[in-house]
């Protein structure tokens, strides 16, 4: 069987989740984090749109593929308390696009928006609008040995509990993320250099929390060598600066420099599993000061990000991910943490997906070494194709967030039912 012959492989992932879950400490860097963010939704998007009959309608030299949605949710603690959680039921209705537009015979357009609203039927200063990650744009350039990307990516998240350490009791801890830039690959078969640019804005949205704005410029270039035709390794680099609107009385952060240099190694270790292991060396720099009592000053250390996808058989494939980083936080904060990630989906019974995901992070504020803390969530999902165009699905999550600092420990439960319409 496939899952005996890479017996040792899984073996040597144990090991290396496992030593992820002894580290003590954890930085990383900004501009890797866009880096690996765009190298995964063009991947994404490469794959959607390679899929036969991805699209449903034509309209001239345009493919488009629309679907809509609507979605009911309990929440058993909205408002993440550590007592007295409150509890309500939600509904999203959401629609979705995507256009494939070819401009030659090889450059194209892609074009993707997933929206919706959230009606929460007790609490209604907690309604907003939300954008799904993977929404923007990408403009695709072939020429000779270089392949280049322009792109813009938007989403306004609304889950308090995906930024790890927020103070979210009472609030509505809505925020939009908008990054655009471009990056351009060289492709010497033999040698790959990869560089880009990115500027990414952070926008509060929320209506009862008054968090800073802020924006973020961000470099990278990274060059590897085949030294195998399924293995390539390399060095890589990023830089940045992020500012904070000063004049929020959330900014608790001067603006922050930071640079990063490491390596890495992307294998095809398989027909059914690939991998890929960055790691490297992270400062960071407060630019002048700010109103804030915290020691400030510069910080450094390493980072490093295991990344694993593998098809174990007909039954099961999942993708893998741990290391330890540095994020700028809700609140301006950088934080570091360590983190792991693992996505096992189950192919059991016929006309039935299932997946069951768990995550976990561990970590502290940079500047504030007392406000450590620890989130576990795990869930499960099944789905189904109903009929041909309708597929709905049942799930349950839960979350648990320990902190160091008093009233901002919870738990959360939530149960969902969706379905979706492919038009």
């Amino acid at each position: 069987m496939e899952f005996k012959s890479h017996r040792w492989l899984w073996r040597l992932t144990m090991v290396v989740c496992f030593l992820a879950s002894l580290t003590q400490e954890a930085c990383g860097q900004e501009a890797l984090r866009l880096s690996l963010a765009g190298d995964a939704a063009a991947r994404a998007n490469r794959e959607a749109t390679a899929t036969i009959g991805y699209y449903n309608l034509l309209l001239g030299r345009t493919a488009w593929r629309f679907s809509a949605g609507l979605s009911a949710e309990y929440d058993d603690n909205v408002r993440l308390q550590p007592q007295n959680p409150e509890g309500d039921f939600i509904f999203r209705p959401n629609f979705n696009a995507q256009m494939h537009r070819p401009v030659t015979e090889k450059n194209s357009l892609d074009i993707s928006l997933g929206v919706g609203y959230s009606e929460y039927l007790q609490h209604g200063d907690l309604n907003q609008f939300y954008i799904n990650p993977g929404s923007g744009f990408s403009f695709d350039i072939y020429l000779g040995d270089f392949a280049i990307n322009l792109h813009d990516r938007i989403s306004v998240t609304e889950n308090a509990y995906e930024n790890p350490g927020v103070n979210s009791n009472n609030g509505n801890n809505a925020r939009l993320e908008n990054a655009a830039g471009a990056s351009a690959t060289w492709d010497l078969n033999k040698a790959v250099v990869t560089a880009g640019y990115d500027h990414a804005s952070y926008m509060s949205l929320g209506s009862s929390q008054s968090q800073p704005d802020g924006s973020s410029e961000n470099l990278y270039v990274n060059a590897g060598v085949r030294v195998r035709p399924e293995i390539l390794i390399g060095v890589e680099a990023g830089g940045g600066l992020t500012s904070y609107d000063q004049s929020s009385s959330a900014a608790v952060l001067p603006d922050m420099m930071q640079w990063n240099a490491g390596v890495f190694c992307q294998a095809q270790i398989s027909e059914y599993m690939s991998a890929r292991l960055d790691a490297g060396y992270t400062v960071l720099s407060p630019a002048g000061t700010a109103s804030t009592n915290l020691n400030m000053g510069d910080t450094a250390d390493y980072y490093f990000q295991f990344s694993l996808s593998h098809r174990v058989n007909q039954f099961l494939n999942y993708t893998l991910s741990a290391g330890r980083s540095t994020d700028f936080g809700f609140f301006g904060q950088a934080y570091s943490h360590y983190f792991a990630r693992l996505q096992p989906n189950w192919n059991l019974f016929r006309k039935y997906q299932i997946s069951t995901p768990f995550a976990w992070e561990q970590g502290s504020q940079t500047y504030n070494q007392a406000a450590d803390f620890d989130q576990f969530s795990m869930g499960i999902n099944l789905g189904r194709q109903i009929t041909k165009k309708l597929s709905g699905s049942i799930s349950y999550q839960f979350v648990e967030e320990t902190s160091s600092q008093a009233g901002l420990n919870y738990m959360v439960n939530i149960l969902g039912l969706n379905f979706s319409y492919q038009f």
